[in-house]
């Protein structure tokens, strides 16, 4: 008996032994099944909404909280640290990246922002933080910056590209921006990237969501009717300027003399007349109603700069986080880090979302493109009427010109007559003068020669008169007959 206790002793510790290969077997199974079905549902939901952040010293063996729902209402309370950074390998190379997997979104979203500050705070200059956060032309191309590509309509989108100074919108009239100015887009830019974090780290809140898209739904009708307006008037001022370059064109041919007072007096009722007596008369109906958009849009700008600040449900929520984070940086790193933050459902949902919201682009460009063919007719119209004068005035000047090389031909053919009489009279003016000299010279003679004479004749006569004084002298003496 005590050697069949052996035995049996024996195969009891053998079928322990076994027992317990086989359970430790089924236990590593399980825990590879669980492992799997948590990376699952991670890939699948990804992280929860709330939840504290990752210490950045915490052990790899360190249990981090997180509330992960699986199926049949099956949640898991905590990860392991060792877990969460195997999930997230090979997602660190981004610059928004970091080393300490995040533990919800909201976690991860918060260590973004102040990532961001201090990648904003790092550029050189206002210039270049407006570049980053609006976008900036590269030759003939716009970049789009991080608020550009996170715009959700076509409006904001204008309006943050409008902070570059590219787009005087809905003018399309490129500006060079003072540094002052660059320097306050830039902290507009600032305010609005971070109202888009706000929207998306804090609770929805319905009620100012709906106020906020009510106050752009209205700024946008007062744009759009402006708009249509401007439209009419631009079809009304072609058809008064086709009237009025009729009766030019019969006015120039000689048809008509002259321009039927109504037709002109329509005709500058639209393109202004800077002889009018009222600024409405002077800017014409055109510029009022271009005014009139421009104002419209101005004001729909500064509406959307200061909405936009907060989410109208969770889901809204988390379509705005989605987003934010795939726009921050499109390296496959960092890609990679966001769908599993944010789980391959939202990640593809924010792509979507993204395709989605698209329509709306072509209806906006199509009546900015009909508002821009309207300053182009209207601009098209006063080139015309422009180049008309000057071809008038260069018509003009060529006649006058012409008559004044006729004036400069007669001119130099009189020159070169008065040149022939000049030299003619300079060679009789020459004859002369030799003439006169020589008579001159004979003159001199002759006064001289006379000049004798005189002297030799009041000579003799003072001879004669000294004589006469002799005679009688000598006939005084003379004795006197008795």
């Amino acid at each position: 008996m005590k050697l069949l206790g052996y035995v049996l002793l024996l195969l009891n510790l053998l079928v322990g032994a076994v027992v317990v290969y086989l359970a430790s077997q089924s236990w590593g199974k399980r825990q590879e099944q669980n492992s799997n079905a948590m990376r699952y549902y991670l890939l699948k939901d990804g992280l929860p909404q709330e939840g504290s952040a990752v210490s950045a010293g915490a052990a790899e063996d360190s249990t981090i909280p997180i509330s992960l729902a699986m199926s049949k209402g099956h949640t898991v309370d905590a990860l392991s640290l060792k877990f969460l950074k195997e999930h997230f390998k090979g997602t660190e190379s981004s610059p928004y990246s970091d080393a300490t997997p995040p533990a919800s979104r909201v976690a991860e979203l918060t260590r973004l922002k102040a990532k961001f500050d201090g990648i904003y705070s790092s550029k050189a200059s206002d210039s270049d933080r407006l570049a980053y956060l609006v976008g900036s032309y590269r030759g003939t191309r716009f970049q789009p910056g991080l608020l550009v590509m996170l715009a959700d309509t076509f409006d904001e989108r204008q309006t943050y590209k409008a902070l570059t100074g590219a787009l005087i919108w809905p003018d399309g009239k490129p500006k060079v921006l003072k540094p002052e100015e660059i320097q306050a887009n830039a902290a507009s830019a600032k305010k609005v990237f971070d109202s888009k974090f706000d929207a998306a780290i804090n609770k929805a809140n319905p009620g100012k969501y709906t106020d906020d898209i009510a106050n752009i739904e209205a700024a946008k009708k007062v744009l759009v009717d402006a708009e249509v307006a401007a439209k009419q008037v631009g079809a009304d001022q072609k058809a008064a300027a086709v009237a009025f370059r009729t009766e030019m064109d019969n006015v120039l041919s000689g048809k008509q003399t002259e321009v039927s007072p109504a037709i002109q007096a329509k005709f500058f009722e639209y393109v202004g007349d800077p002889k009018g007596g009222t600024a409405t008369e002077v800017k014409g109906k055109m510029q009022l109603a271009v005014d009139n958009v421009t104002a419209a849009a101005n004001q729909l700008q500064v509406v959307i700069l200061n909405t936009g600040t907060t989410a109208y449900d969770e889901n809204d929520r988390k379509r705005r986080g989605t987003i934010l984070m795939q726009c921050l940086d499109s390296s496959e790193p960092w890609q990679k880090r966001v769908a599993l933050t944010v789980g391959m459902t939202d990640y593809l949902a924010g792509i979507q979302d993204r395709i989605e919201r698209q329509p709306d682009y072509p209806t906006r460009l199509e009546r900015l493109r009909d508002y821009q063919t309207i300053r182009f007719v209207e601009s098209y119209d006063r080139a015309k009427d422009q180049a008309r004068d000057l071809d008038r005035l260069l018509v003009r000047q060529i006649e006058i010109r012409t008559s004044r090389e006729q004036q400069a031909a007669k001119a130099k053919q009189l020159l070169a007559q008065r040149k022939t009489q000049r030299d003619s009279a300079k060679v009789d003016s020459d004859e002369t003068a030799a003439t006169v000299a020589g008579f001159v010279a004979s003159q001199d003679a002759v006064e001289k020669e006379l000049f004798d004479l005189q002297f030799r004749v009041g000579t003799m006569l003072r001879a004669n008169f000294d004589l006469e004084d002799r005679v009688v002298e000598a006939e005084k003496q003379l004795p006197t007959k008795k």
